[in-house]
């Protein structure tokens, strides 16, 4: 009966081992997601809140000509009296709800995390 009660002991500490394990990559991950949750609110609200075309180029890390492309989609936000100008907000709305089509055509979610 004591060796079986050992590898039961053993048992659980193998088991507190892998929780340990699983609570310090959880808390690395969170971690992580934070800070690249922070420096990207942070970088998408220092750009100015009505944006050119140089600024779209930056977000996607496109070249002008997908951005032209990009600007004449129907759908993509733009302001109807003020020629190559693009709402903040919107142009962020506009990629989440578009998402796959961005993820086809930018690199936008291909940038590095770090």
């Amino acid at each position: 009966m004591s060796h079986k009660l050992d590898i039961m002991k053993g048992h659980v500490k193998i088991d507190e081992l892998k929780v340990e394990f699983l609570e310090e990559n959880l808390k690395v991950m969170f971690r992580q997601a934070y800070e690249q949750g922070v420096k990207d609110a942070q970088e998408r609200y220092t750009l100015p809140h009505v944006l050119k075309k140089e600024h779209l180029a930056e977000i996607f890390q496109i070249k002008m000509p997908t951005v032209e492309k990009i600007a004449r989609i129907p759908s993509f936000p733009k302001f109807e009296r003020v020629q190559a100008r693009y709402p903040r907000d919107k142009v962020f709305e506009w990629i989440d709800d578009n998402s796959s089509y961005v993820e086809e055509n930018t690199n936008y979610f291909n940038q590095a995390i770090s």
